[in-house]
């Protein structure tokens, strides 16, 4: 579970594509080698409003699956292939999709994911709903917050250590 968690917020970093090349020790306010959730919220802040493309204070699950599909989506041409997939899946941020099957979503068997057969293959998954605590139909900015926290708090201490932060990769990916 902690590693589909950990998949899930990899995701929402992934797929922000916010270049993030700042270090752990430009988070870690108080210097004691972990980021508590406030420092970490701190942060991630800037994540979600590349998530809310709309600007209205929450993520729809529309903004979230198309924000998803474009950081996979690594060269922009409007289709995630095989390699991209595969990259995605071995981020932080894969967990939630590692359930899927490409093979299967990939309906026309091109060698590529539209966005269609993206939204048609994602119907079913469950890591929105998950962000979304209070069921709904959104993702408010605290629950990203305490969601994230969590996806990269791998081994539930309350805190974020510096190998748990480079290890997720999402800065440089998503």
């Amino acid at each position: 579970m902690k590693g589909m968690k950990a998949f899930l917020f990899m995701s929402c970093f992934f797929l922000s594509g916010f270049a993030f090349s700042q270090d752990f020790d430009s988070f870690d306010s108080d210097m004691d080698g972990k980021l508590n959730q406030a420092e970490f919220s701190e942060r991630n802040n800037q994540g979600y409003q590349n998530w809310d493309v709309n600007s209205d204070g929450s993520i729809d699950d529309v903004e979230f699956w198309d924000r998803t599909y474009y950081n996979l989506d690594q060269n922009r041409d409007d289709f995630v292939d095989e390699s991209e997939w595969n990259e995605g899946v071995e981020t932080g941020v894969g967990e939630s999709l590692i359930e899927e099957d490409y093979t299967a979503l990939d309906i026309n068997q091109d060698g590529r994911l539209d966005s269609n057969e993206w939204n048609d293959g994602m119907s079913d998954n469950t890591w929105f709903d998950r962000y979304d605590e209070n069921a709904d139909g959104f993702i408010d900015n605290e629950e990203w917050n305490i969601s994230t926290f969590g996806d990269w708090d791998v081994n539930d201490d309350n805190f974020v250590d510096e190998n748990e932060f480079n290890d997720f990769d999402a800065f440089d990916t998503w």
